[in-house]
């Protein structure tokens, strides 16, 4: 077993199905779903840090990950497949708005393994580093359909301005990131989990004339890195954080936000028309407690159902 493997192993098989406790703390914060016809930015959770964000107009889909490949074949270094028919399935799901982007916040497989397919039956580009530019060569993506970000850019799509942020992966165990490292050359479907080297990690903030959404995918952060910015939704990523506490203070309450939503607590091993299930290593009712005495107002999404979060209520 090669060390990236032993590195991401552990992590792995600590990921297990929580109990009842962790779907009734998720239910109980659930936001309400009856609200589509009123003005504002809505969105849709597919699973892991996967979210549509959309004003009725323009639609931006960020680490759209479907396929959800069975733990198995992550631990013993088998070949991942995009599931191309559930990929349609999920386009046509979430296709009343037109895909402007197809974002894709860092390189590993849980985040990008799909993304150049959404693009591709989009029509979209698809958006990130470096590493992820060459998941989409690699996935017969057009040199056209491909924008390559560095930390500080700026991307207008209609009435939705992103920035994005240079951030950190969590450290998932052992303060260890798992497949660190840049994607240096086209990668080919398909391939292993380890081939999916973390590239640069990106939080993307959203400013829309309705408020402000951070998508904040990984569970890292780079000390500082969100003083001066203000954020009223903050969509964090939870699963592979060091101490709760001191991530809160570094993201969402530096960020003054308002509505803070968790994401990436989702076993995604496991697949989402069989039921949400959550990630043990998530410790997500211990998060949500944690950051209701914190005085942040924890919400929850529905998975594959568009809900308003902006403006702030």
């Amino acid at each position: 077993m090669n060390r990236s493997l032993t590195c991401v192993l552990l992590p792995i098989l600590a990921a297990a199905v929580g109990g009842c406790a962790p779907m009734d703390v998720y239910r109980s914060h659930l936001l309400p779903t009856g609200n589509q016809a009123e003005p504002g930015v809505f969105v849709t959770w597919l699973g892991t840090a996967g979210v549509l964000v959309s004003d009725g107009t323009t639609g931006i889909l960020i680490d759209p990950y479907v396929s959800r490949s069975g733990l198995c074949r992550v631990i013993f270094g088998m070949k991942l497949h995009p599931d191309r028919d559930l990929i349609r399935q999920w386009v046509a799901r979430t296709g009343s708005v037109p895909i402007r982007a197809v974002v894709v916040s860092h390189s590993h497989f849980d985040h990008a393994l799909d993304a150049p397919f959404f693009a591709r039956e989009t029509g979209a580009p698809l958006v990130g580093s470096r590493s992820t530019r060459n998941i989409g060569l690699g996935a017969g993506l057009p040199e056209t359909q491909l924008m390559t970000v560095q930390p500080g850019r700026t991307m207008a799509l209609g009435a939705f301005t992103l920035t994005f942020l240079e951030s950190a992966h969590g450290p998932a165990l052992f303060g260890r990131v798992p497949y660190p490292g840049t994607i240096s050359e086209p990668l080919i479907p398909p391939r292993p989990a380890g081939d999916y080297r973390l590239g640069t990690t990106f939080s993307i903030l959203i400013t829309h004339p309705c408020g402000t959404i951070l998508h904040h995918g990984s569970a890292g952060f780079v000390t500082g890195m969100y003083a001066g910015v203000r954020s009223d939704v903050v969509l964090l990523g939870i699963t592979g954080r060091g101490d709760t506490g001191e991530y809160l203070a570094q993201v969402p309450l530096q960020v003054k936000a308002r509505t803070l939503i968790p994401i990436h607590f989702d076993d995604f091993f496991h697949p989402l028309g069989e039921g949400l299930s959550f990630l043990y290593t998530s410790r997500f009712a211990e998060f949500c407690a944690t950051a209701g005495e914190s005085g942040l107002a924890v919400r929850t999404l529905p998975v594959g159902e568009q809900v308003r979060v902006l403006p702030v209520e």
